[in-house]
């Protein structure tokens, strides 16, 4: 098996849609948040000095990648003709995952009946993608010598307006609000970005939700930052940017991956981009829409609010020029 494609980001940072372009390619064999459903025993936010201790348990986590049939991690629609299976194959794999999701109703464990593995395949890239795992990805690409990262970021703004939306619209299992997920903020501060400022728990608490909110999206990201800013295996991606320009940011990331570019994938694109609206987990929906709806959502008083938190962060660099003509509009 060739090194893996590592695409990690926070929740509702766009990392589905991205994690789709990537499985468009007829080479790749996309794994849907796998350590969503078996999680790893490793902490959420490890010290790349501790990349020995985590070594066997992430390279036997990724070997098990292709064999995962979980309906969630192996059946994540659209599903895509592939160069390591027939038509025939690829028929009875829509089948199964059509019988899956059905069955899930009563069985929501259903494991899929058939999915491809690709296993003999020369040139199969397995295609990891989490949203549990974006502070592990330094360690993760320190001890798989061969694989590539996409870190991906989505304006924090964007991310803010985006939990919120779906918190009030009851679309996340777990029923704990994003912002009082207080044992996440207390991993956080053990970072050492954290732990720089001086940051305590009681801090955070007496805080409005989006404030927590867009603390939690600065410690996420610097931590990665700080874990992978000297490697050439990790590219940093900003949802807007490829929902600006999805062709030419789709070619930039399978480039930095080793992917040629195929049709399909720019059939996809094509597809995906064209609906005005989609539903709230949809890929199907306008991009560009969908990237700048927190600018109708989020009063200038929030925006400002979670400005004020990124001002001054190492993660400023990414948004500066959209910070400076944010604060011209709100005149902050």
């Amino acid at each position: 098996m060739n090194g893996p494609i590592l695409l990690f980001g926070l929740p509702r940072s766009g990392t589905t849609w991205i994690g789709k372009l990537f499985d468009s390619h007829p080479d790749t064999l996309y794994r849907h948040e796998p350590d969503s459903v078996y999680r790893l025993a490793m902490p959420l936010f490890p010290e790349i000095s501790e990349a020995g201790r985590y070594r066997q348990e992430i390279e036997d986590y990724v070997i098990a990648l292709p064999g995962m049939q979980a309906a969630k991690i192996a059946g994540k629609q659209p599903l895509f003709p592939k160069n390591y299976h027939s038509s025939l194959a690829l028929t009875a794999y829509r089948a199964g995952v059509t019988f899956a999701k059905f069955s899930s109703r009563v069985f929501p464990a259903m494991p899929l009946p058939y999915r491809p593995t690709g296993v003999g395949y020369e040139h199969l890239r397995v295609v990891w993608k989490s949203i549990e795992s974006l502070g592990r990805q330094g360690l993760c690409v320190e001890v798989l010598p061969d694989a590539q990262a996409v870190h991906i970021l989505r304006h924090p703004c964007g991310y803010v307006a985006s939990v919120l939306r779906g918190e009030a619209a009851s679309r996340f299992v777990d029923r704990t609000p994003s912002s009082e997920d207080y044992g996440i903020f207390e991993m956080l501060l053990a970072t050492a970005p954290a732990g720089n400022r001086g940051l305590m728990l009681a801090d955070f608490k007496k805080l409005t939700s989006e404030e927590r909110l867009a603390w939690r999206w600065v410690l996420t990201h610097e931590k990665v930052l700080a874990d992978t800013q000297h490697s050439n295996r990790v590219l940093r991606v900003r949802y807007e940017d490829v929902c600006a320009s999805p062709l030419t940011e789709t070619r930039r990331m399978f480039e930095f991956t080793g992917l040629t570019w195929q049709p399909p994938t720019e059939a996809f694109i094509s597809a995906s981009t064209r609906q005005s609206q989609g539903d709230y987990y949809s890929v199907f929906k306008n991009p560009e829409v969908s990237a700048q709806r927190w600018r109708s959502e989020l009063t200038s008083e929030v925006v400002d609010r979670v400005l004020k938190i990124l001002k001054g962060s190492e993660m400023q660099q990414f948004y500066d020029s959209e910070l400076t003509a944010t604060q011209q509009i709100t005149g902050s």
